[in-house]
């Protein structure tokens, strides 16, 4: 199932670590993932603050409903790929859900903590651009709030496979948006094509919740860069306020 990314040959689980034929070597760590970029990069994706910053809010559960409305589109006979996996909060129950499942994510940091967390899926420090994994051999892709590599996606899945991509729907935090902005504005739609695939399913899930640690949340999303010092510090005055959280899940198919 995974190829080495040196030299494209199959890698084989020999001990505590993959080998392939040409004796590449890829070690699991202690908290049982492996690493599989060449980048040398040390700050690639999440540093350790903001992965502790995203699972204090995601542990809340506020977005447990659409992880549950997604899991119930996977299947036990599926072999799954979670491309852009952060710290694992979805992919800890996808892995319940089929044979196989594998996370990915080019921060390290969040990659430790998502093996740490589940031992159901193995995890790897890979790019989304770049994934270890041979042509048409995932039944399905997952893609979270990530960047979408359409083609490496189409590469891996196998003929029919799934895609289910979750973005912001239209009014996704606008509570949020009201105390930051005075004018808030909705999210954009998703793309109603993409070549390569089929669009099987197109639904829009929410769900409103009291949001005590309202700065976590801001955390979580693209606002923290794009508002004013001062609508920032009048946000951190504030003991919470209820929040709608709205998502669009998207269904594809590869043809």
């Amino acid at each position: 199932m995974l190829k080495c990314p040196k030299c494209n040959e199959k890698l084989i689980k020999i001990n505590k670590s993959y080998q392939c034929k040409n004796n590449h070597n890829f070690d699991i760590s202690k908290s049982g993932h492996v690493n599989l970029t060449l980048k040398n990069k040390k700050n690639s994706g999440d540093n350790e603050l903001m992965v502790k910053a995203r699972s204090k809010f995601l542990e809340e559960d506020y977005y447990d409903f659409m992880r549950q409305f997604v899991a119930n589109k996977l299947s036990e006979n599926q072999v799954l790929v979670d491309a852009g996996c952060g710290q694992g909060y979805y992919t800890k129950a996808f892995s319940k859900k089929v044979k196989e499942c594998y996370g990915l994510d080019l921060s390290k940091e969040a990659i430790i903590h998502a093996s740490k967390k589940d031992k159901d899926a193995l995890y790897m420090v890979a790019s989304l651009f770049e994934m270890p994994f041979f042509d048409e051999s995932i039944d399905c892709v997952t893609s979270i709030f990530v960047p979408l590599g359409k083609d490496e996606i189409q590469r891996i899945l196998k003929p029919n496979g799934t895609w289910i991509v979750v973005g912001p729907g239209p009014k996704h935090c606008w509570e949020l948006k009201e105390h930051l902005y005075e004018v808030p504005y909705e999210n954009k739609l998703p793309e109603d094509t993409q070549p390569g695939f089929e669009l099987v399913s197109r639904e829009c899930i929410s769900n409103k919740a009291f949001v005590e640690d309202v700065w976590s949340l801001l955390e979580m999303t693209p606002y923290r860069y794009k508002t004013s010092k001062q609508a920032l510090e009048k946000l951190q005055q504030s003991e919470g306020f209820e929040v709608t959280f709205e998502f669009i899940v998207s269904e594809w198919r590869k043809v």
